[in-house]
């Protein structure tokens, strides 16, 4: 193992801008699924670094009580931004003479699946292995937490084929989720599940959390429809379409409503969306479950009172949204034009 390039392995994501870092190996992921896999991105590979960028906590209250939605921009550009630090880390070592694999944030989906990249598997966890290398661990939203920037933050990595010393795991004393459950009441599309579940990978168990199908928390997400079943609240997206019961609809219903989706205006800010065919632009509208989460439990709480007296979102015919009451919210919809009503209800 070489020292010299363990400590700029570490050094260089703290450097170039993120908060949190860290190394696993092929032994550290041992025995989990079949993400946890070096290998299938990155053959031979021996030790992949990680890291985090938070997003900017200050955008996080407005963005829940519906002021405005900066945070979406704010975490479109963190995304991004980590992208690029992977990709100088590949850079660098790959200049050392070590073969490299950088992970993207997002976005990036095997399409040796059954479905294609309509499955939604990354050739790598970037989640499982920052669990591993003890940059945090993973709540029962799914998502990985810290003590620090709770889920707030967006992660990156490389993999390589240089032998790296890994950084120790987190014991799950450190894991505060204490199973509140406030995420799965911040998701317009029930995907958290209840039962805890766990993995073994190694050679520790893993509390996991337990979701339904990533297809359930994409429809909502990535801006389709937005409204809550009880009609009170939405996340930033002002689409009103169903939120079916069965995970097996999901697929089918985001590809029944995509295309009116993408003739809505965007303003603000884009990222990219492989799955979204036409103009593969897409905003984030939602995240809640990801922002709602804080160490503190009492903030937690304030969040989630923010997000449901927020209201509900509708836009205008140049794209601008705005958070009303959700009986004016019904009022403008249904008496929209029915070639514009259509963009975000049946």
């Amino acid at each position: 193992m070489d020292p010299l390039t363990r400590k700029l392995a570490l050094n260089m994501p703290l450097t170039l801008g993120a908060a949190l870092s860290g190394i696993a190996t092929p032994d550290s992921l041992r025995g989990g699924p079949e993400v946890a896999d070096l290998d299938y991105a990155l053959p031979g590979a021996r030790s992949a670094i990680v890291f985090g960028v938070p997003f900017d906590d200050s955008f996080i209250d407005p963005y829940l009580g519906k002021k405005n939605c900066d945070l979406s921009t704010n975490k479109i550009r963190i995304t991004t931004f980590a992208a690029g630090i992977a990709f100088e880390i590949s850079t660098v070592l790959a200049s050392l003479g070590y073969r490299t694999y950088p992970i993207a944030p997002n976005f990036e989906f095997r399409k040796d699946s059954p479905n294609g990249i309509y499955n939604r598997v990354p050739p790598a966890s970037l989640k499982l292995i920052a669990v591993s290398c003890g940059i945090g661990c993973i709540g029962q939203s799914g998502l990985l937490i810290t003590k620090k920037y709770g889920a707030a933050l967006s992660l990156g990595g490389v993999i390589t084929d240089a032998v790296l010393e890994p950084t120790e795991p987190l014991p799950e004393s450190e894991n505060y989720c204490d199973r509140c459950m406030l995420c799965k009441a911040a998701c317009v599309a029930d995907f958290i599940e209840r039962d805890e579940v766990s993995i073994n990978m190694g050679g520790r168990s893993v509390r996991v959390g337990n979701c339904r199908p990533a297809a359930r928390c994409a429809y909502p997400c990535g801006g389709i429809t937005g409204l809550h079943p009880d009609g009170k609240w939405s996340t930033w997206s002002p689409g009103r379409f169903p939120l079916p019961e069965k995970d097996e609809e999901y697929r089918t219903i985001s590809k029944k409503y995509v295309g009116r989706y993408l003739e809505r205006k965007r303003n603000g800010a884009v990222c990219y969306n492989p799955l979204l065919a036409g103009t593969y632009e897409m905003q984030y509208t939602c995240s809640n479950c990801q922002f709602v989460c804080h160490p503190d439990p009492e903030v937690r709480k304030k969040r989630l009172s923010m997000l449901r007296n927020s209201g509900a979102v509708i836009e205008d015919s140049d794209g601008n949204r705005t958070a009303v009451s959700p009986e004016e919210a019904e009022k403008y919809v249904s008496e929209l034009p029915s070639e514009r009503r259509r963009l975000y209800s049946d």
